[in-house]
């Protein structure tokens, strides 16, 4: 892909056109349609969204954008297309568009990793270190050899979950220095636990071919549509309704 000389931009703001800005050589490969971007305005700073890359622009007194905001393109192109027809559709300026596209954190720019206790075992917990701690603290000593099995750090809220244990205990063998806590990013994926199974072609049953084929007859009517266009819709429902049973 070539690098762009040049973003045009819609801002967070309503001034109803779009604006074009340079883009700074440290960051032209890693920008593109969809980017999020903060830009001068003005004597201000505003967020924006790019609308296309260019090589040259023809506008007066340019400035560069002052950064980028995210790793990667928040907006599609098709979405970006859907936002220019909803715009021309509902007759409405794109930047109102765009605020019902992007969630209230993308646009505030407050995107993060989401950050969650994990465990990190010692490198050896000895059968003695379990065995000693039993006879003074029998939950701990559960958990710790629960944690002494593991092959690789694990979230603490599952561990907690697995073994039935609780926060206290976890955090009593991390003061005694028998496993590690550490606050990581993780990436956050809703359906990483789901199993998605592609559907199969769907058979009608006999009730079914029936109402489908008046439906396709009534469709196909050369009359059809003229003589609904000032019928309600509740009204064109009901006939139709009627007309299958």
């Amino acid at each position: 892909m070539m690098k762009p000389n040049y973003v045009r931009v819609i801002i967070d703001r309503g001034i109803r056109r779009e604006l074009d800005y340079s883009v700074p050589e440290t960051l032209a490969e890693k920008i593109s349609i969809g980017s999020r971007v903060r830009v001068p305005f003005r004597d201000q700073s505003a967020l924006a969204t790019v609308l296309a890359t260019l090589e040259h622009s023809d506008a007066k007194g340019i400035r560069p954008i002052e950064a980028l905001v995210g790793e990667a393109p928040t907006l599609s192109s098709s979405l970006l297309e859907l936002a220019h027809w909803m715009g021309s559709y509902y007759c409405c300026p794109l930047e109102t568009v765009m605020r019902s596209l992007l969630p209230q954190v993308i646009r505030h720019a407050k995107v993060g990793w989401k950050k969650q206790l994990v465990v990190h075992p010692s490198p050896k917990i000895e059968l003695d270190t379990i065995d000693n701690l039993r006879k003074r603290a029998p939950r701990q000593a559960d958990l710790l050899e629960a944690i002494a099995k593991l092959e690789k750090p694990i979230l603490a809220a599952q561990l907690l979950r697995e073994t039935s244990s609780d926060n206290q205990t976890l955090r009593a063998l991390a003061k005694r220095g028998l496993v590690e806590l550490r606050e990581e990013a993780v990436e956050r994926d809703p359906h990483g636990d789901e199993q998605f199974i592609a559907t199969t072609n769907l058979e009608l049953n006999a009730e079914q071919i029936v109402a489908l084929e008046k439906v396709r007859s009534a469709l196909a009517a050369p009359d059809f549509l003229s003589s609904w266009t000032s019928v309600s819709p509740k009204s064109f429902t009901d006939s139709i309704s009627s007309s299958l049973l």
